[in-house]
């Protein structure tokens, strides 16, 4: 039986991104960046057998912040990610569109973009004090993910008050609600203070 178009592409990809320190782990790759630090890629694809769109999400993951988000119940995701066309400065590309065969020269393509603008933003966002400015000065962090990672954020660095304040104002926005999101935030808020409140 042939391989799914997914499956070569994947594969394609992942062949061309071993110079680059990037390697697989289920379905992402990892670089290790050392001190607890790893660059962080996911692809996302859709399409037919005829041609797979792979849209690639380029990031970071910090030990200290999955390892507090596993004791909260949360499961560990980059602390920030972003997808590779919104790093490109002018005519960003999206997605790469792999077709039914030779997908190495797509790949490549994908590969070579990642390393020219994905990899000076992992580069960049390497560091806890930097990506911490990052998050705390802008707003890539959209909808249910901000509150909960800006308060772990601040209880790591020692500023619990700050977490309590974060976490108390979305408590207060979502007061009314009693959707899945609503209960599982409240969820996260009990957990949050059982292990930070004492």
């Amino acid at each position: 039986m042939r391989p799914s178009a997914k499956t070569t592409a994947l594969v394609a990809v992942d062949t061309a991104l071993h110079p680059t320190g990037f390697v697989r782990r289920g379905h992402v790759w990892h670089q290790e960046r050392g001190g607890g630090v790893r660059g962080w890629l996911c692809l996302s694809t859709a399409g037919s057998p005829a041609a797979l769109d792979v849209t690639p999400l380029v990031g970071v993951c910090f030990t200290r912040f999955d390892t507090v988000s596993r004791a909260l119940g949360v499961p560990p995701a980059p602390l920030l990610s972003l997808p590779l066309g919104f790093l490109m400065p002018e005519k960003p590309c999206w997605r790469w569109t792999f077709g039914r065969d030779g997908h190495e020269a797509a790949a490549q393509e994908l590969v070579g973009t990642l390393v020219k603008h994905g990899q000076p933003f992992v580069d960049r966002l390497a560091k806890w004090d930097a990506v911490v400015k990052e998050v705390l000065g802008s707003e890539p962090l959209l909808g249910f993910d901000r509150p909960r990672k800006l308060a772990i954020i601040h209880a790591i660095n020692g500023e619990v008050g700050k977490a309590l304040a974060v976490l108390g104002e979305e408590r207060e926005r979502i007061a009314d609600s009693t959707d899945s999101y609503a209960r599982a935030f409240r969820v996260f808020v009990h957990r949050f203070g059982l292990m930070f409140s004492r």
